[in-house]
């Protein structure tokens, strides 16, 4: 079955792309967003088959923040947390919004009281584990966006939601290169902005609350409808179907209203999403077929591209600067290089494609280019030196 988003989330995650936005439905170029049983929109995030999940570079190229996008073959994956999960075996992309405040609106989350399920800045791995959703529109006023100093300089946004005030650091790319560009972007009493909260993979015993994309509505060049090519206009199966992606506890009259908790009933529905689309497509999931971006060099980082499948990625961007103006400074640096550089090639290749090799290696990369990252060394595209 295919299926429609707003694509509201579009970051970097482990050489690919993390996309996620809300499901709609298209009638003559016209959008209706299609809602849970609560009223809730109703977020997809399509995932790939890889251990992260990451949607490669080859599937994403075009799409962006509010950009209305194809799923073509969605097969529902969700649990958990990651509630809003799909196997797909195409994005496509249909055209880009330029949306205002009233339209955006309507996108948002007002049934949650608090994000997340509390107050705070993270979750513990078991508030993680037991959630049902990790992603939500905010529409907030009168934020600030500050540059965190106490540790490695980080841009972070104080904003009210409901009546309380949370401070999330920022990872959306795009805003965070305009913030960079431009430091006068670090200020209070900011206008409408809308924020796209969402939950980060475990750190220091905590799951981090992110404020992954922020959209600024437009006043001018408005534009909230789209027309479709002629190759593009087979018709979208995208009728809504019942969803509860989470529950904030402290409603209790509507829990107590209803013979089934909220999170009883999305397991039951995840039971019937997985019989659907094994009922009602006529093809079988096959796992998507990557294209290979990996630098065949004798000064390619073997292993950091097998770990996050791209030679041009972030994380492989900090390694290799490490490499060259770090390691390659030095006798100690320089010999380690040559003994990677000698045995990587073959552990890659006897090795490179099994699950022990990544649970082994991905975690002292991640916390190496978690270091590095911290203490300056960029992650932006990267050309080789010669040495």
């Amino acid at each position: 079955m295919d299926k429609l988003i707003l694509c509201l989330a579009n970051s970097y995650k482990h050489g690919g792309r993390c996309i996620a936005g809300i499901e709609v439905s298209l009638q003559e170029g016209q959008l209706s967003i299609n809602k849970s049983s609560y009223g809730i929109p109703i977020w997809i995030r399509p995932v790939s088959h890889s251990a992260a999940g990451e949607v490669p570079l080859s599937d994403a190229t075009g799409i962006k923040v509010l950009s209305i996008v194809k799923i073509v073959n969605a097969c529902y994956v969700g649990s958990g947390s990651h509630s809003e999960d799909y196997y797909y075996t195409k994005l496509q992309l249909l055209d880009t919004l330029n949306p205002s405040d009233e339209f955006l609106k309507k996108y948002t989350d007002t049934w949650h009281n608090c994000i997340f399920g509390n107050r705070g800045r993270a979750l513990t791995p078991d508030a993680f584990q037991n959630g049902d959703y990790s992603l939500m529109l905010i529409r907030t006023e009168g934020s600030e966006i500050y540059l965190d100093t106490r540790y490695t300089p980080k841009p972070r946004i104080i904003f009210n939601y409901n009546g309380n005030v949370y401070d999330f650091p920022i990872t959306d790319p795009e805003y965070l290169n305009r913030l960079r560009l431009d430091p006068s972007l670090y200020k209070s009493g900011y206008g409408v902005l809308y924020i796209v909260a969402s939950l980060g993979v475990i750190h220091d015993g905590w799951h981090s609350k992110l404020a992954a994309t922020i959209i600024i509505p437009s006043v001018n060049n408005i534009k909230e409808s789209i027309i479709l090519s002629k190759q593009n206009q087979a018709p979208i199966n995208n009728k809504p179907k019942p969803r509860i992606q989470n529950t904030s506890y402290s409603y209790v009259g509507v829990l107590r209203s209803t013979r089934q908790t909220p999170r009883q009933i999305l397991i039951s529905q995840t039971e019937s999403r997985k019989k659907e689309n094994l009922n009602t497509t006529n093809h079988t999931s096959e796992p998507i077929q990557y294209t290979s971006q990996n630098k065949a060099t004798s000064n390619g980082c073997y292993i950091a591209t097998a770990i996050y499948g791209s030679y041009d990625c972030p994380e492989v961007w900090t390694l290799r600067r490490f490499r060259d103006l770090k390691l390659a400074e030095s006798v100690f640096g320089r010999a380690f290089i040559k003994l990677y550089y000698s045995t990587s090639p073959t552990l890659v290749k006897w090795f490179g494609k099994t699950l022990f090799f990544k649970k082994t290696f991905k975690p002292i990369l991640d916390k190496l280019v978690y270091v590095l990252q911290h203490e300056g060394v960029e992650s932006t595209p990267y050309k080789d030196r010669e040495w």
